[in-house]
C-alpha cells in the first residue's frame, strides 16, 4: 500500500509519544514493503526516519507564540486549504492515517475524502476536545470545557464523518471519543513492548526514577512533594527530562540529570530500581511509551490511576497503581518494596503484532 502518515511534528521523536509512534510505524511499514510518505505541520528538530516528507509551515510553534495562535485560529476554521490538497495529491496515497493535528486540522480528512482516499485516525491526546490537548489547566488541575472549547470541537468535527477507522492507544481514549466519531469503527491498538537485555534491579528497590516532561499534569509536583518522605525510608529519586518545572526539580531533594537520549537513557534506566509515572492528567496511553521503557528495562513501575494508565496493572504484573497524591505514592512504594520481585518480560513478537494490526485496519478502511 501507499500510506500517507499525517502528524503535526512528523516523526520527530524529541517532541513526544505521537512522534515516536509515527517514526516506528513509518519504519515498520517500510520494512514490510509499503510505500510510506509523511505530512507534517512543522519542521523536525531531529531526523528519525528516512521517508519522503512534506512540511506545511516553516516555523516550529514550540518556540513561536505567533505560530501557536495561528494554530488556534486554524482549528476554528478547519478549512481544506490548497496546501493540504496539494500535499495529499502529491503523495497519491491508498490510505491517509492521521495523528496529532495542530497546524494541520481535521480539514485533511475532508481533503482525503474528496480524493476518494479512506481515513484512519489515531487518538494520542485530547486535541479534538481541548485546545491544550490535555484537558487540564496550566496548574495541572482538571479543566471544565467552556464555550470556546465546545465551539472549537464542533468546528473540528465537521469533518468527522470522513474517518472510517478509529485507533486508540487505550480503551480509555477510545471511550472518551466514541460518540464524537460515531461513524468510525473503533480499535484499541496498544503500543508494543520490546524487552531488552539489562542488569537486574536491586531488590527491594532503593532508587526510584522519573523520565519525561517536567510538567504539573505529568505529576512531577506529586513526586517532589513525596521525595522527603521517600528519602526517610531510604529511597532516593533520580529525574531526567525538561519542562517548566525544571527549576523546581533542581532545587528539590532529588538527583536531576537533565535530558537523556540513546545510551545515556539506557544507563539512566539501569541506574534505577523502579520507575514512576505519577501523571495527574488522563494519560491517553494504556500503556504510554514511558511505562513501556521501564518494563523493557526489567524495572517495575508505579503508575497513577489516570486515563489509560489505570488499564496497565491488569496487563503487567509488575505495575503498582496509586492515586497521584504524595502520601499515596509513598504508600505505593512501600507496597512495592514488600512484594517479591517480578520476573522481567521475555522477548516477544509484539512489534510484529502491532504492525500487523495497522495493516489489518488499513485493509478495513479500503474495503
Amino acid at each position: 500500500m501507499r500510506i500517507l502518515l499525517v502528524n503535526a511534528n512528523g516523526a520527530d521523536v524529541s517532541a513526544g509519544g505521537a512522534e515516536r509512534y509515527t517514526a516506528d510505524l513509518a519504519a515498520g511499514l517500510r520494512e514490510r514493503g509499503h510505500d510510506v510518505h509523511l505530512l507534517a505541520a512543522a519542521p523536525p528538530r531531529a531526523e528519525t526516519v528516512d521517508v519522503p516528507t512534506t512540511v506545511l509551515h516553516g516555523s516550529d510553534w514550540r518556540d513561536s507564540l505567533t505560530r501557536r495562535v495561528a494554530n488556534r485560529v486554524a482549528d476554528l476554521r478547519a478549512d481544506p486549504r490548497q496546501e493540504l490538497v496539494r500535499a495529499v495529491a502529491q503523495s497519491a496515497p491508498d490510505v491517509v492515517h492521521t495523528g496529532t493535528l495542530p497546524g494541520i486540522t481535521t480539514a485533511v480528512w475532508q481533503v482525503a475524502a474528496r480524493a476518494n482516499v479512506p481515513v484512519v485516525h489515531t487518538l494520542h491526546d485530547y486535541y479534538l476536545l481541548c485546545a491544550r490537548t490535555t484537558l487540564t489547566r496550566r496548574d495541572g488541575s482538571a479543566c471544565r470545557r467552556g464555550a470556546y472549547c465546545s465551539l472549537r470541537t464542533r468546528r473540528l468535527l465537521r469533518h468527522g464523518r470522513f474517518v472510517s477507522q478509529l485507533i486508540g492507544v487505550s480503551s480509555h481514549i477510545v471511550g472518551a471519543h466514541r460518540t464524537l466519531l460515531a461513524n468510525a469503527a473503533p480499535h484499541v491498538v496498544r503500543h508494543p513492548l520490546e524487552p531488552e537485555a539489562t542488569t537486574a534491579p536491586q531488590w527491594p528497590p532503593r532508587t526510584l526514577g522519573y523520565i519525561g516532561r517536567l510538567e504539573r499534569e505529568k505529576g512531577v509536583g506529586v513526586l517532589l512533594e513525596a521525595a522527603p518522605a521517600l528519602q526517610a525510608e531510604g529511597v532516593s529519586i533520580r529525574v531526567a527530562g525538561d519542562g517548566s518545572l525544571r527549576a523546581d526539580v533542581q532545587q528539590a531533594a532529588v538527583e536531576y540529570v537533565g535530558v537523556v537520549h540513546g545510551e545515556e537513557k539506557r544507563r539512566f534506566l539501569e541506574a534505577c530500581d523502579a520507575g514512576v509515572v505519577p501523571s495527574r492528567w488522563l494519560e491517553p496511553g494504556g500503556p504510554p511509551y514511558t511505562l513501556l521503557e521501564w518494563l523493557a528495562a526489567g524495572r517495575p513501575v508505579l503508575a497513577s490511576r489516570r486515563g489509560g494508565l489505570a488499564e496497565t496493572p491488569e496487563l503487567f504484573g509488575s505495575v503498582e497503581a496509586f492515586e497521584p497524591e504524595p502520601d499515596a505514592l509513598v504508600a505505593a512504594v512501600a507496597r512495592l518494596r514488600a512484594r517479591a520481585p517480578v520476573d522481567p518480560p521475555r522477548p516477544t513478537a509484539d512489534r510484529e503484532r502491532w504492525l500487523a494490526d495497522h495493516e489489518r485496519i488499513y485493509e478495513l478502511a479500503r474495503a
